[in-house]
């Protein structure tokens, strides 16, 4: 499968740009949206799930848009929001049985069935008689999941799927989205670096809804090898580095900034070359730290 953002722009009103001339592609496997917040890419993934309408452009599966055929993409499509709006007053067995007749599952063999795969998928299968306003934020959000598998939809968009998780559920997420990758498309946002780093080959970064990349990982990386530096300097001293160069990050150890900057040759004496990491990528790329 491939889904090509062909030229795609979205305006709200006469005065909002939330994306303007985005175009790349989506191969299958895991593929990872990353911004800064406002970026565009919650507006993005909701012209990708035909929530909204795009402004200009298409979205294409197999070279086809979206909305020539939308009844059978929308079949071949699961979508998690970044706000999860599920049922408390429902247990998850409940919750998924109306999910399904909602998505046109009507036959009730089919429906229990398709329920219990869907929990078992995202480790819930013993917690289907709870209900869902006694679940954690980590048990909502396979929840979600869940719901979005319901079909065994082909694409999954999924929108901040790690926001205000534990460190072991966020794990638990990753591994998961990893796993369901190997015979799906699955796209999904994050300002969290460390998320896209761990599981994606192929990612897009977004900025004001300007695409400002869009590749594979590794090669993104190697553009900056030998060309990223982190030094010590003096408290301010941090300043005058970020006249010279790009700045990704600025960390005190020992009551001292320790600076994280690339430029094509180093700019001050005691810099050491360091291997440069996805977050130094993003941020150069975003124009560095602007706080």
């Amino acid at each position: 499968m491939t889904i090509t953002i062909d030229h795609v722009s979205k305006r709200f009103g006469r005065n909002v740009t939330a994306l303007d001339d985005v175009s790349f592609e989506i191969q299958s496997g895991l593929f990872g949206l990353i911004g800064r917040n406002g970026a565009g890419k919650t507006t993005l993934m909701r012209i990708m799930a035909t929530i909204y309408d795009a402004t200009d452009g298409n979205v294409l599966i197999d070279g086809e848009p979206i909305t020539r055929h939308l009844k059978q993409y929308r079949k071949m499509l699961g979508y998690l929001p970044q706000n999860t709006q599920l049922m408390p007053y429902l247990d998850l067995e409940e919750f998924l049985d109306y999910s399904c007749v909602i998505n046109g599952i009507s036959n009730p063999k089919t429906r229990k069935s398709e329920i219990a795969r869907c929990m078992e998928i995202v480790g819930l299968e013993n917690e289907g008689k709870k209900r869902l306003a006694k679940y954690s934020g980590g048990m909502l959000r396979r929840a979600g999941i869940a719901q979005a598998l319901l079909g065994d939809p082909k694409l999954l968009i999924i929108d901040e799927p790690t926001t205000g998780l534990d460190p072991e559920e966020r794990l638990y997420f990753l591994n998961l989205l990893s796993k369901m990758s190997v015979d799906k498309t699955i796209v999904f946002s994050t300002h969290i670096i460390q998320d896209i780093e761990n599981i994606c080959k192929n990612i897009a970064i977004l900025e004001r809804g300007k695409l400002m990349y869009t590749g594979n990982i590794h090669g993104l990386l190697e553009t900056l090898r030998g060309k990223t530096f982190g030094v010590t300097v003096a408290p301010g001293e941090e300043a005058a580095l970020r006249e010279k160069a790009v700045v990704t990050s600025v960390t005190y150890i020992n009551n001292l900034p320790y600076v994280r900057y690339i430029c094509d040759e180093a700019i001050h004496a005691d810099s050491e070359v360091v291997v440069p990491t996805l977050e130094d990528a993003c941020i150069y790329t975003l124009g560095g730290v602007k706080r």
